[in-house]
């Protein structure tokens, strides 16, 4: 390397050879100073051509502002960048280029390196064919063969295209024909080294094996190899004498792979350096070419040539400059250095750019015209000299001339004594032109440095003796090391390369140093920074005289740009072979003559031809129309004018409207055209569409897509005539603006919310809005919002298509209004309103269908079924076929009264009532009814019936009671006299008893009926009802068959009743006397006694039932049952299912009306076949513990002499009462009424007992009289007797409290005790 420092020629012949384009340019200018051989071929600007050019003068317009702007910001971005530039040759032609740029040297002297890779035309990629990568390469298909052949055979290039294996010729440049001296047909598809042989006359040949050996390394590694200098004899045609001419060629290697990454081709460039070498021969450098151990030397010399020439013309350069200096006339000054005044000559005028009038005074005047910023630094050089004066005094600064120029001047005095003043005398020079290039000269002195980072080139030597690796700069920036570059052992040195490359760079280094054997690797190293790079190292053994290796010495290049830009430009090939293939506009290329060079399938299809039957065919050969002319002159305008044509033409054999595009291009046009007939079609569609939605009633608005969020929303673009007419805004007004003007107050955020969410999502909407009117009414509008998107999904505007639905929305206010209304009146009501839509058979329910008939309307039917299924069984078919006839017919309403199923099973009697609503036609499609519940109704009226039953029985009861009960008393009690009087006459007395049996069953009747109507008086007392049950067994047993067998289940802890105690037992013996006439056969009578709960929610079901603690009396049989509509009647009176004479119908009623009389509650449960339960509930008494119950023993008659007054208003009973009482002892005083009692009583003062009839005419009653009596004889006892006795002495079926009575008819005997009894109670 330290050779390689010290040889500038040899460093410029490098910068010579570098393959690609590189200008030396001053980086404020950028004007061209510097040009290698390749920039000016490529180019052909350069210095030492004519009009050379800054860089800005050959960048197309467009790009300027752009690099501009890179230029200004280079130096914030580093001293090193990469960018595409788009320049213009001097030939007119665009060339692409990716470039590398970099800034070098110092503040005072800097250059800009800027080199080139990967040049094509600007835009290339739009002409280059597209090949997918089953198609392989272009010329591959018989389609664009020719085309693409003659492009490869008139590249400037001198290359061969070969098959990897065998190396078989597959095409050849006409450059490479001309250099080799050979023909086409002679070479193609014969293997290279039998066409190229090694001379079999020179012993040193080695060109086929350097040859074969990267093409080897090609095929195996798939990279680029850029060969060393080669020399490859090549043969000489006979008709040139035969034999071999000696050529040296620099050959590149390069792999083109195929779509499985297989290299399939390798394409082998050379350039012929044969006339360099030999020019380099005669450089003492290159005296060793013939040594193989100078041949890696030889190589870098012969890289160098594009820098040497450049070094060649700078030194030219620097030679012209000198020649100006010898030229340049010097100016003389002297100053006086007491006065400091200046005097110049002419010269020194001319050289300041002044007049020779100019007086320029003293060193104040002489500062004026030196450059600002120089005139410190001078007064500073002047004063110390003058301080310490020396032999001489030199300056040098710059000056501005009057005009704004600059110049550099240089002078130089001696101090001398004139006339005993001391004084300078001196000249001055203008050094403009020496300072220019001395700045010059030293850029070129970092050229050899410049170039070496540029191609990233540097060099390496190991000293076998010191086994220490010595790197060049270049070397050690490649690694990544600052500074001066280390030294390192071998093996440190080879720890730099990655670990899987390091057994390669070991192996042929040490082959190297063992047997002198170059290699040349391409391999990876890790740097300093551990970054991957590659790298190109290649290496050679240095011999000593003796033959001996002392040295390995080699060059070492970072590659990875080149692999990188090799990948990319592999990729860049596959896409523009696919581009032009696979591209939807048709395109053809046409030569120069109008003749098909290549036809894209889009054109194929279009043009509704192959591609094979138009290539190579002029135009109006292809197409012979009358229209293709109309073309013709379009292509052959655009050839003469070398300008684009674009126009639209009708082409009448396809009948397609075609929209063309001809370019011009090198030999020929690139037309692009595309059929758009369609298009045409869909602008007149889109005219017509623009005329329909102009005339239509609903608003169309467009707006642009964004912004959404911003503050002035999306800009209108396009309204139509129905908008401006309602809303009242011109298209003038709305166009450009937003359309939140259209919002106000009563615009609901929510919707616009859920609108701009949609917006976002870039997803259609509806919504209801309000908006307002220019004038500022509002309105309701319905929008339907669509995205219209671009190609990649983008929305670009959103279409909004607005219906004005205020109308719709007052009717629908309304309704739900009325909805609204219809609901409220169905929830306020307590009957069950139903909608039924007969069209859609669905039947709608209110609530009340839940609250009062229990059925959940969720899991109803949803037609009428649910209505239908619920009505009871026996009354369906009436009920539907009453609700079809209305519904079939014209009528307009409907009412029935039937039975409806509640949800527990039950069923209820309901009202329902139907309006039905008819269409246009008369047809029926709706109904709307309410039902309802009426069973209480029903039973209040059936309670009401039979509360009017029993006031009637009662009426008639009562009317009929007592005097029947008056004439009971006088046959019963003379039936009993005669009975005893006629004892020993048995056929008399039998009759007499048949009358008094008589008697007796016509007071039971008149007691039942009595007790029916609940009008009998009862005498209650507090009951255990299990001691009364019990002592009424014996007399059970007695009536009862003795096939029928009687079960008591009496509860523990029975609470008490308060009961008449005769007549529970005679309403448990008629329940006992028809439980045995169900059971004919016999069977099992069960009485049961329990406590029991009635709850509310039986109250509610039971209207005569209060809740409560009751007591229960259970009577079960065994019998025939009874069928349910028997067991609705079983409590009506007279009503009996025994035959006539064996029932009176009245035992249920009496035990009924005793029920109810005793506020209690009975229940008949029965089943036919099953038997019948009966059950007795009375209210449980808290007044203490239930008495005992005594059955009733016959007492003789016992009598007295007390004094009774008898009142009766009937004059059998009073006369047979008053003999009765007579008989028995007592006296007795009689009266007919109530005032006749109380005269008596006022008058006789012995009476002890006040017998009175309770019901009397002459308006005071037995009560009455009783009430009087008692205040006029204070403790005067009273018996009362009555067949009916009203509410005189008896209320809520209860004799008042010390009322004493003796009910009619009696029997002597029980007239006796009562009497009796009465009287022997304490007073």
């Amino acid at each position: 390397m330290e050779a390689f420092s010290r040889r500038p020629l040899e460093i410029a012949a490098l910068f010579d050879t570098v393959s690609d384009p590189v200008w030396i340019c001053d980086p404020v200018s950028l004007t061209i100073q510097g040009a290698n051989r390749a920039a000016v071929e490529t180019f052909h600007y350069g210095p030492g051509l004519p009009d050379t050019k800054m860089i800005p003068d050959i960048v197309p317009g467009e790009d300027l502002a752009g690099l501009r702007a890179a230029v200004k910001d280079f130096p914030q971005r580093s001293r090193e960048a990469k960018d595409s530039w788009r320049i213009t040759c001097r030939g007119g032609e665009v060339l692409e280029a990716q470039v590398h740029w970099r800034l070098h040297g110092t503040d005072s002297a800097e250059m800009l390196v800027v080199s080139m890779r990967d040049i094509g035309y600007g835009g290339a990629e739009k002409l280059a064919p597209q090949v997918s990568e089953q198609q392989g390469l272009p010329w591959s298909t018989t389609t664009s063969e020719n085309f693409f052949r003659a492009l490869f055979e008139a590249a400037p290039g001198r290359i061969l295209v070969l098959n990897p294996g065998s190396y078989r010729i597959v095409a050849v440049s006409n450059a490479y024909l001309q250099a080799t001296m050979t023909e086409r047909a002679a070479i193609l598809g014969k293997p290279l080294f039998k066409v190229f042989p090694d001379d079999p006359n020179d012993p040193e040949a080695d060109g086929t094996r350097h040859l074969r050996a990267s093409l080897s390394q090609v095929e195996a590694s798939g990279l680029t190899d850029v060969m060393a200098v080669l020399r490859y004899p090549i043969p000489r045609p006979a008709s040139q004498g035969g034999g071999f001419e000696e050529r040296f060629w620099s050959p590149v290697n390069t792999p083109v792979n195929g779509p499985n990454g297989k290299v399939e081709l390798i394409i082998h460039r050379v350039e012929d350096v044969t006339d360099f070498v030999r020019e380099a021969g005669e450089e003492p450098a290159l005296s060793a070419l013939e040594d193989r151990a100078s041949h890696l030397r030889q190589d870098i010399i012969l890289r160098s040539r594009e820098l040497r020439t450049a070094y060649e013309r700078l030194a030219e350069q620097t030679s012209y400059m000198r020649a100006a200096q010898r030229l340049l006339g010097l100016g003389v000054w002297k100053m006086d250095l007491h006065t400091r005044r200046l005097t110049w000559l002419d010269d020194v005028h001319r050289i300041y750019g002044v007049d020779t009038l100019f007086e320029v005074g003293d060193v104040e005047g002489y500062l004026k015209l030196v450059h600002p910023a120089d005139r410190e630094a001078l007064v500073r050089n002047l004063e110390e000299w003058l301080a310490d004066p020396g032999d001489h005094f030199e300056f040098r600064h710059r000056i501005l001339w009057p005009d704004g120029a600059i110049i550099y001047v240089k002078g130089l005095a001696e101090l001398a004594e004139v006339d005993g003043r001391r004084q300078l005398t001196g000249v001055v020079q203008d050094v403009t032109d020496q300072e220019v290039t001395a700045a010059a000269l030293s850029r070129g002195q970092s050229l050899s440095r410049i170039a070496g980072k540029a191609a990233s080139l540097g060099g390496w030597r190991v000293n076998m003796k010191e086994g220490v690796v010595e790197w060049s700069e270049e070397t050690a920036t490649i690694h990544e090391i600052d500074g001066v570059p280390p030294r390192y052992a071998v093996e440190e040195a080879i720890k730099f390369y990655a670990p899987e490359y390091r057994d390669t760079i070991s192996r042929v280094f040490t082959r190297c140093v063992e047997t002198g054997t170059p290699f040349d690797e391409v391999l990876q190293i890790i740097t300093a920074r551990g970054n991957r790079r590659w790298v190109r190292t290649m290496g050679e053994a240095e011999r000593s005289p003796e033959g001996e290796i002392v040295a390995v010495q080699g060059g070492f290049q970072d590659i990875t740009d080149q692999i990188g830009a090799r990948r990319a430009y592999e990729e860049l090939t596959q896409r523009l072979h696919l581009t032009l293939e696979n591209m939807r506009d048709p395109f053809i290329l046409l030569d120069e003559e109008l003749r098909f060079v290549f036809a894209n399938p889009a054109a194929e299809k279009v043009l509704e031809q192959p591609r094979e039957s138009m290539i190579g065919k002029p135009l109006d050969v292809a197409f012979p129309f009358e229209d293709t002319p109309y073309f013709q002159d379009h292509y052959l305008r655009a050839l003469a004018r070398q300008e684009s044509e674009h126009f639209t033409a009708h082409f009448q054999p396809l009948n397609a409207i075609f929209r063309v595009d001809a370019h011009p291009v090198p030999n020929g046009l690139a037309v692009y055209f595309s059929d758009i007939s369609r298009e045409r079609e869909r602008e007149e569609q889109l005219r017509l569409l623009e005329a329909a939605v102009s005339r239509q009633n609903d608003m169309l608005l467009i707006t642009e897509a964004a912004p959404i969020d911003g503050p002035e929303g999306p800009r209108v673009v396009y309204v139509n005539e129905a908008f401006t007419r309602l809303t009242g805004f011109s298209r003038d007004e709305i166009i450009g603006a937003t359309p939140r003007l259209l919002q106000g107050p009563g615009t609901d955020r929510a919707a616009l919310d859920r609108i701009k969410a949609a917006l976002r999502r870039a997803s259609p909407i509806r919504e209801e809005l309000v908006n307002y009117t220019k004038a500022g009414d509002t309105y309701w509008l319905e929008l339907d919002i669509v995205p219209l998107t671009d190609e990649a999904g983008h929305p670009t505007h959103y279409v909004a298509v607005e219906r004005d639905i205020t109308e719709r929305k007052r009717l629908e206010e309304n309704t739900r209004l009325s909805e609204e209304r219809f609901h409220l009146v169905a929830r306020a009501t307590h009957d069950v309103i139903w909608d039924w839509d007969l069209v859609q058979s669905k039947v709608w329910w209110n609530e009340s269908i839940e609250t009062l008939f229990g059925h959940d309307r969720s899991r109803m039917e949803p037609g009428p079924e649910s209505w239908a299924l619920r009505i009871h069984k026996a009354d369906r078919e009436a009920v539907l076929a009453g609700v079809h006839e209305v519904v079939d017919g014209d009528a307009s309403n409907w009412v029935d009264e039937y039975r409806f199923l509640h949800a527990d099973g039950s069923a209820r009697t309901v009202i329902d009532r139907g309006f039905v609503l008819r269409d246009s036609n008369g047809r029926a499609v709706r109904m709307l009814g309410s039902m309802q519940d009426i069973t209480q109704q029903r039973q209040v009226a059936e309670e009401l019936r039979q509360a009017q039953k029993l006031e009637a029985v009662g009426q008639l009861t009562g009317g009929v009671a007592h005097d029947f009960n008056n004439l009971l008393t006088v046959i019963l009690g003379n039936a009993e006299l005669l009975t005893e009087e006629l004892a020993g006459n048995a056929q008399l007395r039998a009759l007499a008893d048949m009358t008094a049996s008589a008697a007796t069953r016509g007071a039971e009747l008149t007691n039942r009926l009595l007790a029916f109507a609940r009008r009998q008086a009862l005498e209650p007392q507090v009951l255990n009802v299990n001691r009364l049950v019990a002592g009424m067994e014996d007399l059970l047993r007695r009536t009862l068959h003795e096939s029928i067998e009687i079960e008591r289940v009496q509860a523990g802890g029975l609470w008490s009743v308060e009961v008449d105690a005769g007549q529970l037992e005679s309403a448990i013996l008629n329940l006992a006397l028809n439980a045995r006439d169900a059971m004919p056969g016999g069977g099992r009578l069960t009485i049961e006694t329990a406590n029991a709960m009635l709850d509310d929610s039986y109250a509610d079901n039971h209207r005569e039932v209060k809740a409560g603690q009751y007591v229960l009396i259970s009577l079960s049989d065994t019998g025939t049952g009874m069928p349910k509509d028997v067991a609705r009647q079983a409590f009506e009176p007279f009503f009996t299912t025994k035959k006539d004479g064996q029932g009176s119908g009245l035992g249920l009623s009496m035990v009924y009306g005793f029920v109810k009389q005793s506020a209690g509650h009975i229940k008949i449960y029965s089943e036919v076949g099953e038997g019948t339960t009966i059950k007795l509930y009375f209210p449980r008494s808290r007044t203490g513990a239930g008495m005992a119950v005594c059955a009733a023993t016959s007492s003789p008659v016992e009598g007295g002499d007390e004094h009774i007054l008898v009142v009766e208003d009937d004059a059998l009973v009073r006369r047979y009462v008053a003999t009765l009482l007579q008989g028995l002892g007592y006296r007795v005083t009689s009266a007919e009424s109530g005032q006749h009692a109380l005269a008596i009583i006022e008058t006789q003062a012995d009476i002890d007992l006040l017998f009175t009839d309770v019901v009397m005419p002459g308006g005071i009653n037995g009560r009455q009289l009783a009430d009087r009596a008692s205040v006029l004889r204070p403790g005067l006892k009273i018996l009362f007797t009555s067949g009916y006795t009203e509410n005189a002495i008896v209320h809520h079926g209860r004799l008042d409290p010390g009322v004493q009575l003796l009910s009619k008819p009696y029997r002597r005997q029980e007239l006796a005790a009562k009497v009796r009894k009465v009287l022997s109670e304490a007073g």
